[in-house]
């Protein structure tokens, strides 16, 4: 096999069992959909690992909220992501347990409760920088580092000219941010940031690569769906996939942005569809 039949094999093979998935699913008699049933699958099949969608759905890793009420979508990754591709032969065996796992994840969002309202609080202007060499995006409201980046103290680095609000301290509905830092992929460091508790606890059980540099700042956060209180805006999270050999991240309350990050290949990561990674004040 030479190299161009070896780098079509695998897009041929995906596209033949979401082929045969497809067929089969569409055979198959309809079943009543077990919520029960789907809880204990999504834990059965490995969902609820560190590494996969975690134990709490409404933290929507991964986007596993786009499967509820969706038993397609579940297939679909199935046989599109290669993490999944272990599960479709549970798919093609189980022919309910697609259904049984999106009615569970449907009941586990109608079941979260609402977003709060805006919080009054002091608020921070976080304003984001670019690494034209290395195509990076950075954000920061400390104002040490805006001084030092605006000054030229840290070559490379110019504002994009976009910010966002952020909360300046905690308090009742509000959720810190973590911020980790990377050297791994020298001279290419990057910063992250989240406010997802399973995420924080995660790098910082594993310093190896990232290191933990303390709280950035606070947010509210969206409801499963990535709605925000009323009065907030939304901010999407985008990754790029590695792309140039080191990871980076982008915070943008832009739907512009978002959809020309897009594509450019980077990957939107949050709650929704959209992916919103936190809610910025007004």
């Amino acid at each position: 096999m030479n190299a161009v039949s070896r780098r079509c094999a695998g897009p041929i093979r995906v596209l033949a069992a979401g082929a045969a998935l497809a067929a089969l699913l569409a055979a198959a008699p309809s079943a009543a959909q077990s919520i029960s049933r789907g809880a204990s699958l999504y834990t059965v099949l490995g969902c609820d690992a560190g590494n996969c969608h975690g134990a709490n759905p409404l933290e929507n890793l991964r986007n596993v909220m786009n499967g509820a009420g969706s038993p397609s979508t579940i297939e679909f990754a199935s046989v599109t992501r290669t993490e999944m591709n272990h599960l479709y032969a549970t798919f093609i065996s189980d022919q309910t347990a697609a259904q049984d796992i999106a009615a569970w994840l449907r009941s586990v969002a109608n079941s979260a409760p609402p977003p709060p309202p805006p919080v009054t609080a002091p608020t921070t202007t976080v304003v984001e920088y670019l690494h034209a060499g290395f195509g990076h995006y950075f954000v920061t409201g400390i104002a040490g580092e805006i001084s030092a980046l605006d000054g030229g103290q840290v070559a490379g680095w110019a504002r994009t000219g976009r910010t966002f609000k952020a909360y300046a301290s905690g308090g009742t509905g509000l959720t810190v941010v973590c911020r980790f830092f990377t050297v791994a992929f020298a001279p290419k460091s990057s910063h992250f940031y989240t406010p997802i508790a399973s995420e924080c606890s995660g790098l910082r059980g594993d310093p190896r690569v990232w290191q933990y540099e303390g709280d950035a700042f606070y947010v509210q956060l969206s409801d499963a769906a990535g709605a925000c209180p009323g009065g907030t805006s939304p901010v999407y999270r985008l990754y790029n996939s590695g792309q140039g050999g080191a990871p980076n991240h982008r915070y943008t309350t832009d739907s512009d942005v978002r959809a020309a990050m897009m594509a450019s290949g980077w990957v939107p990561e949050g709650f929704g569809a959209q992916g919103v990674a936190f809610c910025s004040p007004p």
